[in-house]
C-alpha cells in the first residue's frame, strides 16, 4: 500500500478540543522514509448544526479536507466521509476525535496490512482517564481494546482504529461491495460494529496489530461503574435493533429479542450471584451480561436511550 493512497476518516461533533489534540498527534507521526506525503490524508465530518471546525482544521491540518454534514446521526456522519474519499484510495483508516495515535501506529497498521492480507486491521485503544484511573477499574474492569496477540482476529471491530481495504465501500460498478454503515443505528450507536458484522458475514478476514496503538481520552463522567451500566443497557438496545434487522417479521424478530434478552439477563444474574457467594468482586463483565439482557428486554416496549442524539 502507497502512504499517499490511504485516507485517515474523523468524524467530529462539537469537540474542538480533543479533535485538535489528535490532529497534533497526526501531523507527528513516522511515516515510511520513502512516503511522498509528509502526513497522512485525512477527511475530517463536522456533523454539528453549524460549522465548528473549519478553523480548527484549516489551521491545524490545512491539507486535510474538511466536510459539514448537518444531518444528525453518526453513521450518517460516517457514511459522508467514505463519499469523499478518492477512487484512487486503496485503504481507509477510521479514528475517533477523542484519540491520539502513537508514533509509529500508522506505519504498523500498513505493514500488518500489507504482510497479512486481511481485509481490515485494528489495534489497541487504551484508555487514558481525565482524572486519574480509579482504583475499582483494577476489580470491575473498564472498556479495552489492549489484550490481543497480533495475528488473525475472529472478532468484530470497530471505527475507533481500524484499516479497512478501499474495495468494501466502493461501488458494485467499480468492482467492490459498496458497503455502507445501516442509518438504522444513527442515534442508538452500534454501526460500526453492525457493518463490521455483516463484512464478516460476507467472507471479510481481520487481523489484529499489537503494535498499532492509539490512546483515548476518558472524562470523568465516564469513569463510573454507572455510566458502564448505561452503556451495556444501549449494548442491549443496538444488539436488539440488529436483531430486529435480520429477523423477517416484527412477531419473529420480537420473539427472538426477548429470548435472548431473557438469556442474557439471566446469565447476568447468575454470573453476579455466584461472585457474591464466592465472595469475589462483581465485575464489569458480570454487569454487562445483566445490563445488556435488560437494554434488550426495554426495547420492546420503547425505543430506549438515543446516545448520539443531538443536544444542542
Amino acid at each position: 500500500m502507497k502512504t499517499e493512497n490511504i485516507w485517515v476518516l474523523v468524524c467530529t461533533y462539537q469537540r474542538n478540543q480533543l479533535l485538535a489534540s489528535l490532529l497534533e498527534s497526526l501531523r507527528g507521526l513516522q511515516l515510511p522514509e520513502d512516503s511522498p506525503v509528509e502526513h497522512p490524508q485525512l477527511i475530517v465530518v463536522d456533523n454539528a448544526p453549524e460549522l465548528t471546525a473549519d478553523r480548527l482544521v484549516a489551521s491545524a491540518y490545512p491539507q486535510a479536507r474538511y466536510l459539514h454534514q448537518p444531518r444528525p446521526g453518526i453513521a450518517a456522519a460516517r457514511n459522508a466521509s467514505l463519499e469523499a474519499v478518492p477512487d484512487s484510495a486503496e485503504a481507509v483508516i477510521f479514528l475517533d476525535d477523542d484519540e491520539r495515535v502513537t508514533s509509529g501506529w500508522f506505519t504498523a497498521l500498513l505493514e500488518a496490512a500489507t504482510a497479512s492480507g486481511a481485509d481490515a486491521v485494528s489495534g489497541p485503544v487504551i484508555p487514558v482517564f481525565a482524572a486519574g484511573e480509579p482504583e475499582w477499574t483494577s476489580s470491575y474492569g473498564y472498556v479495552r481494546r489492549t489484550d490481543f496477540p497480533t495475528g488473525p482476529h475472529p472478532r468484530r471491530l470497530a471505527t475507533n482504529n481500524t484499516l479497512v481495504r478501499a474495495e468494501w465501500f466502493r461501488s458494485p460498478k467499480q468492482g467492490g461491495h459498496g458497503f455502507r454503515f445501516d442509518e438504522t443505528f444513527n442515534f442508538i450507536g452500534g454501526s460500526d460494529s453492525d457493518l463490521f458484522e455483516r463484512m464478516m458475514a460476507a467472507g471479510a478476514r481481520y487481523w489484529w496489530c499489537a503494535t498499532a496503538v492509539v490512546t483515548e481520552h476518558v472524562p470523568a463522567e465516564r469513569a463510573t461503574k454507572e455510566w458502564l451500566r448505561r452503556r451495556a443497557l444501549r449494548g442491549g438496545q443496538v444488539r436488539a435493533a440488529k436483531r430486529r434487522l435480520r429477523a423477517s417479521g416484527s412477531v419473529r424478530a420480537a420473539g427472538r429479542v426477548a429470548a435472548e434478552g431473557l438469556a442474557r439477563a439471566g446469565y447476568g444474574a447468575l454470573r453476579r450471584f455466584g461472585s457474591r457467594a464466592r465472595r469475589r468482586p462483581i465485575t464489569y463483565t458480570d454487569d454487562y451480561y445483566l445490563c445488556e439482557g435488560l437494554g434488550m428486554l426495554a426495547t420492546l416496549m420503547g425505543p430506549g436511550r438515543a446516545e448520539y442524539a443531538r443536544k444542542t
